[in-house]
């Protein structure tokens, strides 16, 4: 058993979590060379956190990529110290990579929820 703490914690709805740890524990991005894998962690993560609504977590996957990219480029763009600061070490180019690797290999992650 582990106990995950997220910046900026709130409560909100379960797929949002479970997406996230998919995410961020996962490492989806172009790192991840075995799809299948990933895949099966995926499965394997939904399932240990009785989340029944799988199919939900790949488009949440992309979801949380999509904003986190485009909130630090605003943040960054409003003059947000820290944010220009994530923008200068490349987190924007690092999260679009790993939205569009996801957005890549959606098909094989949604098989693998199904």
């Amino acid at each position: 058993m582990a106990f995950i703490d997220w910046d900026l914690a709130a409560p909100g709805m379960r797929v949002h979590d479970v997406a996230h740890v998919c995410w961020q524990y996962l490492d989806l991005g172009p790192s991840t060379n075995d799809v299948d894998d990933a895949a099966r962690r995926m499965r394997l993560i939904a399932d240990s956190h009785g989340f029944k609504d799988r199919r939900s977590l790949v488009p949440m996957v992309l979801w949380w990529q999509d904003r986190c990219w485009r909130g630090i480029q605003a943040g960054a763009d409003s003059g947000d110290a820290t944010k220009i600061r994530l923008r200068d070490m490349g987190a924007i180019d690092e999260v679009r990579g790993a939205y569009e690797w996801v957005r890549r290999h959606r098909a094989v992650l949604a098989r693998a929820l199904d």
